[in-house]
């Protein structure tokens, strides 16, 4: 399988570019660059929350990132998925007369509670 894939990042760029940990700068730049009109997650928190306050919860914003740099691991919920299937014509009863919608969203609002 190796043989067919190539290997487009070598080791020293990844070491020094892609796994390193975020700056602050870098959260903040993230934070700012999500939509401030988008969906709320399940709680209710949207990108303008963040923007709004995010000089109150910046620390923990970053420390649950940098959390995620460190370990490798997200804990439940942060990214979640739901998927919604859409009927294309009325009385649909086959899997192929629907059109899957996917809501995909990252819950950082996980970690203020």
């Amino acid at each position: 399988m190796e043989e067919v894939i190539p290997e487009i990042i070598d080791e020293t760029t990844n070491n020094n570019l892609l796994i390193i940990a975020p700056s602050e700068l870098e959260v903040k730049n993230a934070v700012f660059s999500l939509n401030h009109d988008g969906a709320s997650g399940p709680y209710g928190f949207d990108a303008s929350f963040f923007q709004t306050y995010w000089e109150i919860i910046k620390k923990d914003v970053c420390a649950a990132v940098l959390q995620f740099f460190q370990s490798g691991w997200l804990t439940s919920n942060y990214n979640t998925n739901t998927l919604i299937l859409i009927p294309k014509t009325p009385n649909a009863d086959s899997i192929d007369q629907y059109r899957p919608i996917a809501n995909i969203s990252l819950h950082l609002a996980n970690i203020l509670l």
